[in-house]
């Protein structure tokens, strides 16, 4: 029994200290709205590699290419113009997509972001309603770790009275 319960704690600790058991086979989207703009963010966080070249960030909306850390990347001019993507480290991209100015874009459309490490590419979509989305914040920062975070709350009092047994 005290083996069992050891075995638990350790598997819980792991977990808890952010050890993954699988890894996303593709790149996982978080968008938000910046807070005072309201303009897109789309944050593209991906595992390393550590092949080159790369790696190079697309971001493509309903199919059309929207912006590019690739060089030679050509872009849909109109869509050029709104877009900035950025590689602010070396596993998450970054798209900020500027709303119209007077206007309030109220159509949902499919936004895909697209990593190219090497000779490979992944490439993850979502279906984004700006009314849906939501505004970012300092919370926006935990919103990758919650579950790790709320299993971490959870496991507390197994933890310690396995430590008092």
């Amino acid at each position: 029994m005290a083996d069992l319960r050891l075995l638990s704690l350790l598997a819980s600790v792991a977990v808890v200290a952010g050890f993954q058991w699988t890894t996303p086979k593709g790149p996982q989207m978080f968008p938000c709205l910046t807070y005072l703009e309201r303009n897109l963010r789309v944050d593209c966080e991906f595992p390393p590699t550590y092949k080159t070249p790369g790696p190079y960030c697309e971001y493509k909306q309903d199919s059309r290419l929207v912006g590019s850390t690739r060089p030679g990347a050509q872009p849909v001019p109109e869509l050029k113009r709104r877009a900035n993507v950025t590689l602010v480290h070396p596993t998450l991209c970054r798209l900020i997509y500027a709303r119209m100015p007077g206007t309030s874009d109220e159509k949902a459309y499919t936004y895909t972001c697209r990593v190219i490490q090497g000779n490979v590419g992944l490439e993850n979509s979502m279906a984004l309603h700006p009314r849906d989305v939501p505004v970012c914040s300092a919370l926006s920062l935990l919103y990758h770790s919650t579950a790790r975070i709320l299993f971490s709350v959870m496991l507390l009092p197994v933890v310690l009275g396995f430590l008092t047994a």
